[in-house]
């Protein structure tokens, strides 16, 4: 049953899932700075990014189970206390090893706290309803990497590098007292509520291929991001305005879809939305192989091919989502750390591979989104057809006690 969920909690759902891309993105100017400033390789900087991703899906595993047995406030905002102090930590780093070990501390308070914002909705919603407050949460999530990077910018130019981490921190807990206020009071646990832990939500079949779908179409966005810059910038040789430009039309897609999605969903069910976007993946995904082979150099063919593929997450990750929650009322929170765990491993690991195989062509970026997106539709199909044979398998028992 749909529960009303007002404004502000949406709003704060919403502000706990940016803070992540914000402490990804934000600082990602400012990296050669702090690699001056700590008398270290640029490349140990950025490994911070990596790190972050680690230490969000080790926080999520953790989150989930918690916040399942002590509600989603106390640990949102236990979450949120924790990220703020490993951000307050970061901005006094002084060696490389100091700079690791508190972002590790960040990005775990970070999973920590962002598990509690998908569990939250299947508390209050499922179906239709669900899906649509996924997608409005996305929106937001998939807009503030878009702006982070300019907002790092204009701090690291006025108050150096350490006041981003020191902003982060500060914001953090704005959002903690907002969730302390905001978020509904957790119910007590019952015997007939505890969750079944991760062994209940691996068993539920019906689930698992939504799970790839959710995980593998966030990887085509993830490799990407990685590989956007030598793309564009290395493979096509454009200015840096203009590859900014282009990474903007990219953006400026996942929100058309987003919001069409949205629409969308007042007549279709979530499940048959997400295969009908990973079939948008999946014609990127052509259109980028036909570019290569028939003209790898026109950098115009490359692009339709990469906003086709990217835009289209803007209705894959709020369809996945909400179809893969709704199977789990009494373990939510185990469920959606599950979720963003394997998201996130996959996410990193495609991306990673890509870039590191991507030297002098295209070929390892693309077959890496394409395979992803194939292997996200397969999960997708199978998911969906599980489920109709479930469907049909309930109505005959029913059928045959009725006989009875």
């Amino acid at each position: 049953m749909n529960k009303k969920m007002s404004t502000s909690l949406i709003m704060l759902l919403a502000a706990v899932f940016a803070m992540s891309p914000f402490a990804i993105d934000s600082y990602l100017p400012a990296i050669p700075a702090m690699a001056a400033d700590l008398n270290i390789e640029t490349s140990m900087v950025s490994v911070t990014v990596s790190i972050y991703v680690l230490g969000m899906a080790i926080g999520q595993l953790f989150g989930g189970p918690l916040s399942d047995r002590f509600g989603r406030r106390p640990i949102m905002v236990a979450g949120l206390l924790i990220f703020s102090v490993g951000s307050l930590l970061i901005a006094s780093a002084e060696s490389m090893e100091m700079l690791w070990s508190w972002r590790v501390i960040q990005s775990i308070g970070g999973g920590v706290a962002v598990v509690g914002v998908p569990a939250t909705i299947r508390d209050n919603a499922e179906g239709k309803e669900a899906a649509r407050l996924f997608s409005l949460v996305a929106l937001i999530m998939m807009l503030a990497p878009s702006i982070a990077p300019t907002v790092g910018t204009i701090v690291l130019k006025t108050l150096g590098w350490p006041s981003i981490f020191i902003i982060l921190s500060v914001v953090a807990v704005v959002v903690a007292v907002g969730a302390a206020v905001v978020m509904p009071k957790a119910e007590k646990v019952t015997k007939q509520k505890k969750s079944g832990g991760y062994i209940s939500v691996i068993k539920e079949r019906r689930a698992l291929g939504y799970l790839l779908a959710q995980a593998f179409g966030y990887a085509v966005l993830m490799t990407f991001i990685t590989n956007a810059p030598f793309a564009y910038i290395e493979h096509f040789e454009v200015t840096v305005e203009l590859f900014s430009g282009l990474f903007i039309v990219n953006v400026v897609g996942i929100v058309i879809v987003n919001r069409a999605n949205s629409l969308l969903l007042r007549v279709y069910e979530p499940a048959i939305l997400l295969k009908a976007f990973l079939g948008m993946q999946l014609i990127g995904g052509v259109t980028l192989v036909g570019s290569m082979i028939i003209a790898p150099e026109n950098l115009w063919f490359a692009v339709v091919g990469f906003v086709i593929s990217i835009a289209a997450n803007g209705g894959i990750m709020s369809n996945s989502s909400a179809c893969f929650m709704r199977f789990f009322a009494n373990s939510a929170g185990v469920a959606s750390a599950l979720l963003g765990a394997v998201q996130y491993g996959v996410g990193a690991a495609v991306s990673a591979l890509a870039a590191m195989l991507s030297v002098d062509t295209l070929w390892p970026m693309i077959l890496a989104m394409l395979v992803s997106t194939l292997i996200a539709l397969t999960g997708a199909f199978v998911s969906s057809r599980s489920e109709l044979e479930s469907q049909q398998d309930a109505r005959s028992t029913e059928i045959e006690h009725q006989a009875k």
